[in-house]
């Protein structure tokens, strides 16, 4: 799709975070860039009102300090631009300034005269970047043959990963929340194959960031492919790599027309996924060449800290997300190199390989302009399983080798919600094919996600005590599962009650645990509890553990 000029240029991280000098965004749309948020209604030491509780448990999970950024940016300096005749498009509280549109010059001229609007910076543009969702290769096939395992014609792209093996452990995203970023997700809601988001009520939110409005099924279908590669559950047709994980869909790419404001869309996108208490995030857009007059994008840029949605991207991981990220699809042009924001120090990016796991000649190679391994790893994207309109067929992209190595990482890290998300990055390094001697084309290789799973268990398994222990109860907030992690000292049948907020008894079952061991117990069938808090006991021997939790 044609993409035209956006316009950008980034100034020295502040205080506050980093910070984009004043720039045109798009035809009358420019960017003001806040000095700081002084008297702000909101604080620190509150953060409940401006994060979910989940988003502030990741925080005290990984020990992640809440800082200045992830305060609102000030309301009244967006009413004052408001006074002075602007349109508030986008605003970022992580950058600290908003994305206006306003037509007279004299009244954007008042805007750089506020006394909390910094005008330090050039007025002049500096960079133009290209914008595309990464499936360039659409010569689109329809599947010929299902397979009679119940993947179907997907069992390649998660057998390669060895991915089935922590689904049938029981790791198939439950209780985990992913983010998608896209250009739209055209008609899912009429597509048998995601019936399951819906009915269990796995898409936990929308917004399209361009129509600023929560209807994202009636725009493009780039975002529908990406998703059904983690999502679709039509077993023996097409299942995806986590179809029991919950989803929040955000649209930040206008197809119709290609301008910098994108990238503040991505970055504001990025922000509500941080605030929602997401834990993966899957982008599969990004930005190619410059559009003349500008000269071309340059290979120094690609130091992993420059491009505007490579800054948003490493800010996101910071936040305790993993960022998973398309390398590009420029392999076989001039270009060749991965583009931003698969260049980010802190993300995940991911090349594409065939149904073999050899290296997909259409993937943008690395490395970065600073010397480091990028991409990170691959995953199957030549001839992947997806869906375009209703039907499954193939397709040639990193947009799909992408967020089919995201689910997966999803399903990992539900194993153990302790590690964080670079423990998780590392882990998948660990155990990919090339680990001890990484490439431009395929970084660390092909992972393989059952001998990751098998780490992860092998640590948690090491456990000992002289006496019973509930080692972990997780997800907390929960939808339709509880999972714990029981040592214990004797050979016994343990009892788990569920309790409502009045002592009620909503659930009870009695599991044997075997002596001197880590038991693993589930909890399955809760999707139909009533939303809010409960009190989960467990009876044992030698104790009585009781935990709060949540129901989503």
């Amino acid at each position: 799709m044609r993409i035209l000029p956006i316009l950008f240029t980034i100034a020295l991280a502040s205080v506050l975070g980093p910070q984009l000098s004043v720039a045109q965004l798009a035809p009358n749309t420019h960017w003001i860039q806040f000095t700081d948020k002084h008297n702000s209604p909101y604080q620190i030491v509150a953060p409940e009102a401006f994060l979910s509780q989940r988003a502030i448990d990741r925080r005290t999970r990984y020990q992640i300090a809440i800082d200045s950024t992830d305060l609102p940016v000030n309301s009244w300096y967006l009413d004052s631009l408001r006074q002075k005749g602007a349109m508030v498009y986008q605003v970022s509280k992580w950058l600290n300034g908003a994305a206006i549109y306003i037509t007279q010059a004299d009244s954007l001229a008042k805007i750089y005269q506020l006394p909390f609007v910094d005008s330090t910076e050039s007025h002049d543009p500096v960079y133009a970047f290209n914008a595309v969702p990464l499936n360039s290769s659409s010569n689109f096939a329809a599947t010929e043959a299902i397979s009679a395992i119940d993947y179907g014609s997907a069992f390649n792209q998660i057998d390669l990963h060895h991915g089935q093996m922590m689904h049938q452990q029981g790791y198939m995203g439950d209780g985990m929340y992913v983010a998608i970023i896209d250009a739209g997700f055209q008609t899912i809601d009429q597509v048998p194959a995601f019936d399951s988001l819906f009915l269990n009520q796995q898409i936990i939110g929308t917004w399209d960031f361009i129509s600023q409005d929560t209807n994202v099924y009636d725009d493009h279908n780039h975002g529908k492919s990406v998703l059904s590669t983690m999502a679709a559950n039509l077993p023996g047709e097409f299942v995806g790599t986590a179809p029991h994980a919950h989803y929040l869909l955000l649209r930040s790419e206008n197809t119709a027309s290609e301008y910098k404001i994108e990238e503040i869309n991505w970055i504001a996108a990025a922000e509500m996924a941080d605030s929602v208490g997401v834990d993966v995030v899957n982008t599969s857009l990004g930005y190619q060449s410059y559009n003349a007059p500008s000269e071309p994008y340059t290979w120094a840029v690609l130091d992993g800290q420059t491009a505007p949605i490579t800054i948003g991207t490493n800010m996101a991981a910071r936040k305790g997300m993993l960022m998973v990220t398309s390398a590009g699809n420029d392999g076989e042009y001039a270009w060749r190199k991965i583009t931003p924001p698969a260049d980010a120090e802190l993300g995940l990016s991911v090349a594409a390989c065939d149904q073999n796991g050899l290296y997909a000649s259409f993937s943008s190679q690395g490395f970065t302009a600073d010397g480091r391994i990028k991409p990170d790893v691959a995953a199957k994207g030549q001839s992947a399983t997806i869906i375009t309109s209703t039907n499954v067929v193939t397709g040639n992209g990193t947009s799909f080798s992408s967020p089919i190595l995201a689910g997966l990482a999803t399903c990992l890290w539900q194993v153990d919600l302790s590690k964080s998300n670079f423990d998780i990055m590392e882990l998948i390094h660990k155990h990919s094919s090339q680990y001890n001697n990484p490439d431009s084309l395929m970084g660390y290789g092909i992972p393989n996600f059952a001998n990751a799973m098998n780490d992860l268990l092998a640590n948690i398994e090491t456990i000992s005590s002289p006496v019973d222990l509930v080692q972990s109860v997780y997800p907390n907030p929960f939808v339709e599962s509880i999972s714990l992690r029981f040592y214990s000292k004797s050979q016994q049948n343990i009892t788990i009650e569920l309790l409502s907020l009045d002592g009620k008894k909503v659930k009870q079952m009695s599991f044997p645990a075997d002596s001197n061991q880590l038991n693993f117990i589930k909890l399955s069938g809760l999707e139909h509890l009533n939303s809010g808090v409960y009190f989960l006991q467990v009876h044992s021997n030698q104790i009585t553990k009781n935990q709060k939790l949540i129901k989503m």
